[in-house]
């Protein structure tokens, strides 16, 4: 869900198809916590299987809606942000 309570992929067809991947794994997926992902890239492991590079998707890359904000992202995942130093 995103911030305002929706559900990811109610904005469009096209991004709720793109996260169903009934006959493939998903490059856009709700991961832990709640944050909508889309897979950027691969990264070789020490196993020698790729992994893949994750980043938050804050709009709909097929119609433009706003999705979830940085705030809301940081907020879902625990991280704390720097404090200003004066």
């Amino acid at each position: 869900m995103s911030g305002d309570g929706k559900v990811f992929g109610s904005c469009c067809v096209e991004l709720k198809e793109a996260m169903s991947g009934d006959d493939f794994e998903p490059l856009i997926t709700v991961g832990e916590g709640g944050i909508l992902y889309m897979s950027v890239g691969l990264i070789e492991m020490e196993d020698e299987e790729p992994g893949m590079i994750d980043h938050p998707v804050f709009f709909c890359p097929f119609c433009g809606t706003k999705l979830q904000t940085a705030d809301e992202v940081r907020a879902k995942s625990g991280a704390i942000e720097d404090e200003p130093t004066n």
